[in-house]
């Protein structure tokens, strides 16, 4: 029997996938440039470098192609290893302060919602719409969300009454590529700018509030109500 060496049959699958990520890059930016309709797989295989007949044999249609090329849009450079061994998820899970948590899951999640935006615009009508494609996108989002709030969770810094259900709603609700879209788009904000606002909103609505502090009982009460008023300090001094 002839065996092929390890180490040429991993050449190969090097190779592999570096001529896919090729095809897919170059797909992401006709499609972009010139809509789903406009591309073809001739236009793509020439703007990667290949024989036409190599983008059919990995994609076998147009459609796989999109549907890659969204996934790849998603996830970046890494797009077929699973979300649990994206680089950030690591980061995430060793920070431990909740306004830097906080404050790096907006960065990742502008970094993807950047890719994404360009791109749905214009393909957004030829995307999958049946049921089994938007469930499947709605749980990558959903996964996504919900590392960093089951981190906030580990840390104790939730607000009080706030459950994981309620604070995957509101990060599902502000952050969406349609606000990040009509902001940096259409209302001039600068990328910057919705950064430091979704941090601020999430800091807000998701976090304990700094100011709450431990009394000598061990029990909480908000800062206002351990500062004397003006009142009881005069009376100290009368």
């Amino acid at each position: 029997m002839n065996v092929k060496p390890l180490a040429t049959r991993a050449g190969r699958r090097e190779k592999a996938a570096q001529t896919r990520g090729r095809i897919l890059e170059a797909a992401y930016r006709l499609l972009c440039a010139a809509g789903y309709e406009a591309t073809t797989m001739q236009m793509v295989a020439e703007a990667a470098g290949v024989a036409v007949q190599t983008v059919y044999f990995v994609f076998g249609t147009k459609a796989r192609l999109l549907a890659d090329v969204e996934n790849r849009v998603v996830l970046g450079d890494a797009p077929l290893d699973p979300l649990g061994r994206q680089p950030w998820v690591a980061e995430m899970q060793r920070e431990t302060d909740p306004k830097k948590l906080l404050a790096l899951f907006v960065e990742v999640s502008t970094d993807i919602v950047s890719r994404i935006s360009p791109f749905v615009a214009a393909v957004g009508p030829a995307l999958p719409g049946d049921p089994q494609s938007v469930a499947a996108r709605d749980r990558g989002r959903d996964e996504f969300f919900g590392v960093v709030i089951h981190r906030l969770a580990a840390l104790s810094a939730l607000r009080d009454g706030l459950t994981l259900s309620r604070a995957l709603d509101i990060i599902r609700v502000v952050n969406t590529v349609e606000a990040y879209t009509d902001l940096t788009t259409r209302r001039g904000w600068k990328v910057a700018e919705w950064k430091q606002w979704l941090t601020d909103l999430l800091c807000v609505q998701l976090l304990a509030h700094p100011r709450v502090l431990r009394s000598s009982r061990g029990t909480s009460r908000p800062l206002h109500q351990r500062m004397p008023t003006k009142q009881a300090r005069g009376a100290r001094v009368v």
